[in-house]
């Protein structure tokens, strides 16, 4: 079983974003029960929800009483700001109750929009490519959502070549894999309105073998598509291989020549171990 460095990049963003709105999930999986799960109780969630502000407006009024009830001119001036203050988060709270149901509404509809999105099919495409490069040897190691960062002037088929974001590179000692993981449709692919995915490996292989060179010589770097879906036709002369995903692991096994020893095999490794996850990577 090869070793796994990183986690899905597209998974990463897309957990953030729901943590943002409040909800912790783990895995794509958690989705489908959570969304059943919203749908089922959203009555009582609705009630919960007003039954807690009601307590709060209860325990606000009873302040409210306890301060008016004071006496001296003093303290009933600096009372009165007082009360003014929680009538406003009295009057907060119920405008927060009233716009409860049709938050809880539009939360529903966002989530049931976002298992259907493109986004969420790449973060599970990415998700299932790593589940089958842990099938790898155990001498190869796999890393997920690497940063590179150019660290002089390149230019790549005419434009300039800066940075670049891999979703897997796998090292053994046959070289180095770059891998874009793709799960279009034939009606996206159709519609032309993407970049190219070939193009895109194709330069974040380049900057991968340029950042290589400097280092520690010229070395084989491989560009491939991991495609769960559509593609559109590879240009003429294209280096890239597009592989199924379930056919990756055995791909990238049967490369089997030795083109590394053990000493530089460990250097790559830490070079790209430096680079996962970390956006200012050079």
């Amino acid at each position: 079983m090869a070793t796994i460095v990183g986690q899905s990049g597209a998974w990463q963003t897309l957990a953030s974003d729901l943590a943002r709105r409040g909800y912790t999930i783990s895995t794509p999986r958690e989705l489908p029960p959570l969304l059943r799960k919203m749908e089922k109780t959203r009555p009582q969630l609705i009630d919960a929800s007003r039954a807690k502000t009601l307590r709060a407006i209860h325990q606000l009024t009873a302040r409210i009483a306890a301060l008016a009830a004071e006496r001296g001119l003093f303290r009933r001036l600096i009372n009165s700001f007082r009360i003014r203050a929680l009538k406003t988060e009295i009057a907060a709270l119920y405008k927060a109750d009233s716009l409860y149901s049709s938050a809880l509404d539009q939360a529903i509809v966002d989530l049931r929009s976002f298992l259907n999105s493109a986004e969420l099919a790449g973060a599970e495409e990415e998700l299932a490519v790593i589940e089958r490069l842990r099938t790898l040897p155990s001498s190869a190691v796999a890393f997920n959502d690497v940063r590179l960062n150019a660290t002089s002037y390149i230019r790549f088929n005419g434009a300039a070549l800066i940075s670049a974001q891999i979703d897997h590179v796998v090292l053994t000692h046959a070289g180095v894999f770059v891998i874009e993981t793709k799960r279009w449709s034939h009606r996206f692919v159709e519609s032309g309105q993407f970049y190219s995915p070939f193009e895109q490996v194709s330069r974040a292989n380049y900057l991968c073998y340029d950042l290589l060179r400097e280092k520690f010589g010229k070395m084989r770097v491989r560009s491939v598509i991991a495609c769960g879906g559509s593609l559109p036709d590879a240009p003429l002369e294209s280096y890239v291989k597009v592989v199924r995903p379930e056919s990756l692991s055995s791909y990238i096994s049967g490369c089997r020549n030795t083109e590394m020893a053990p000493e530089l095999f460990s250097k790559l490794r830490s070079f790209f171990e430096g680079r996962v996850g970390s956006p200012n990577a050079s």
